[in-house]
């Protein structure tokens, strides 16, 4: 989905109501959650409404009614798709609990919304009649005819249905799994939404994720939101909405031990009862979080120390060590601050005691030429102002001294010493947790020949890249045998010159991939003999077989 039409297109058999395969899911639950669904939606749609056109211009309610209709289809169609998926996974048809979370459905709405407004974001102007213009700039709209939707980005949709970004972040990955028409773009703006999260949003005062850390806090050290020890362990991402969502779902794998009594034998049973206190099971939301809280840190420090510190390899781990702790064990310092004023503070910090001149003043400087730098972030940073207590901000140096350093002192002391703190394990990173359905896959056997899937003719493009040679359609009429003799030639002949020859353009580079599809761009592939694959082969077959009717 990246274009308005494309978003109608892909949704115009979806309904505004739920399908009858959800009806079937709703009628299967103990508790059958119709009613509440369809109130949901009905008291959504116009709180969405009301605040978009106060938002946007009050004679843009309407406009906002279009996109809550959008997003009510894409939820429904996403919502079908969780539960199919589900119903293979558990093999159970029952979800009532989970079709029963109010949060669970606010969520997942407030994601289609997300999705729905990212995509209108980039053509707006072309969806505005010339004639209407005047109209819509009294009405929230600029001079040019582009209504003034700047404050609708995310997290517009979560301060509209009052959610928690820590509740948002859950629904994230199951919808981009559950929607396979999200092109890369839109997969990226999601991810960005979850990194968004985890770095400031998931923090503010009234944030749940508090009070989870408070309670894992409480069951003792042998218990933690995420061990350290699995960090240099792939990240799995077999986790679904239901398991967050109903999370915590499973015990604790760890059991407290029995404690020693001096009570006889007789009464140790009795003992044993009165001192055992219950675990509260662990929460999978939680892990899943700090799983990813923890690459993305390494991954904002390792880019931060990349441009300062090269000369000194040594301090990375050791920065890493600190700045993993204070996420762990000092977690409320990140109550209404950002993660980078933590990585910054670390850095700083490591640089002082090991007698390497580095200055705040540099690392600022650096941190602003970032990519990704969150916009509010650096605006913080550049007035040199950063929160420092609940409604005082000063400069991130004075919010160093007298918070960061003042809670971090003992540690950070130790690393000075013959015997530092055993050093944390470096995150395994991952090039993306989400697979882009729309990428040309290799051909097992071959290095020249990709296949992807075969798209619908409203995303078809005519226009054919400089380097496009012969574009194949498996499934679509090819037209002239004489494709299939160029295909023929093409896979069978290791001479480029004859690769070259088959475009009667000038291109001066030889044609190194044969493409499926009118999307990307060819890789300098060296080419194998036709044997090397049998789709080669087949190919080759079907050239013969045409030229036999020419």
């Amino acid at each position: 989905m990246n274009s308005i039409a494309q978003l109608r297109v892909d949704l115009i058999t979806s309904g505004d109501q739920p399908s009858a395969n959800l009806a079937v899911y709703f009628k299967n639950c103990t508790v059958d959650p119709t009613e509440e669904v369809l109130q949901r939606v009905e008291s959504l749609g116009l709180l969405f409404s009301q605040r978009f056109g106060q938002a946007v211009g009050p004679r843009c309610v309407g406009l906002g009614k279009q996109r809550f209709t959008l997003g009510i289809r894409l939820y429904y169609r996403v919502m079908e798709s969780m539960l199919k998926s589900e119903e293979k996974r558990l093999s159970v048809q029952n979800f009532s609990k989970l079709l029963n979370d109010s949060t669970f459905h606010t969520s997942l709405l407030a994601c289609a919304l997300e999705v729905v407004m990212a995509t209108y974001g980039g053509e707006i102007l072309q969806n505005i009649d010339y004639s209407t213009r005047s109209t819509f700039k009294s009405a929230g709209y600029s001079s040019g005819g582009v209504p003034v939707e700047t404050d609708l980005c995310f997290p517009w949709i979560l301060d509209v249905f009052q959610l928690t970004a820590f509740d948002f972040y859950k629904v994230i990955e199951s919808f981009i799994k559950a929607e396979p028409s999200l092109n890369k773009d839109m997969v990226k703006h999601l991810e960005r939404c979850e990194h968004l999260i985890m770095e400031t949003i998931a923090w503010r005062e009234d944030s749940p994720l508090f009070e989870l850390l408070k309670r894992t806090r409480e069951e003792g050290p042998v218990e933690q939101a995420e061990p350290p020890a699995t960090l240099n362990q792939p990240l799995q991402h077999n986790h679904t909405a239901a398991d967050l969502y109903l999370s915590p779902v499973r015990p604790s794998s760890r059991t407290l031990p029995a404690p020693e009594s001096t009570a006889p034998p007789s009464s140790q049973p009795s003992a044993l009862a009165t001192h055992q206190t219950p675990r509260h099971p662990k929460s999978n939301s939680l892990s899943l979080f700090y799983k990813k809280l923890y690459r993305l840190a390494y991954m904002r420090l390792k880019m931060l120390y990349t441009q300062l510190l090269t000369s000194h390899p040594e301090l990375e781990p050791i920065m890493w060590t600190l700045f993993q702790h204070t996420l762990q064990n000092e977690y409320e310092l990140m109550r209404d601050r950002h993660l980078d004023q933590l990585m910054m503070s670390a850095m700083y910090a490591i640089c002082k005691v090991k007698n390497v001149d580095l200055r705040f003043k540099t690392i600022v400087t650096a941190y602003k030429n970032m990519p990704n730098t969150n916009q509010e972030m650096r605006g913080r940073i550049t007035t040199d102002h950063v929160l420092i207590r609940e409604g005082q901000y000063d400069s991130i140096i004075v919010f160093y001294n007298l918070v960061f350093m003042q809670k971090l002192k003992t540690n950070i002391l130790q690393y000075a010493s013959p015997r530092p703190p055993t050093l944390s394990p470096i995150p395994h990173i991952p090039r993306s947790p989400y697979k882009f359905p729309n990428s040309p896959l290799r051909v097992p056997g071959s290095n020249n020949v990709y296949i992807s899937p075969m798209k619908s003719p409203t995303r078809m493009s005519p226009v054919m890249t400089p380097r496009t040679r012969i574009l194949v359609s498996i499934g679509e009429s090819f037209g002239t045998s004489d494709k299939f003799q160029k295909i023929n030639a093409m896979v069978n002949s290791s001479d480029r010159s004859l690769k070259r020859s088959l475009d009667m353009s000038s291109a001066p580079k030889p044609l190194k991939r044969l493409r499926f599809d009118v999307e990307g761009q060819d890789e300098a592939d060296e080419s194998k003999p036709a044997e090397d694959s049998r789709l080669i082969q087949k190919l080759a077959e079907i050239g013969t077989f045409v030229s036999g009717f020419t």
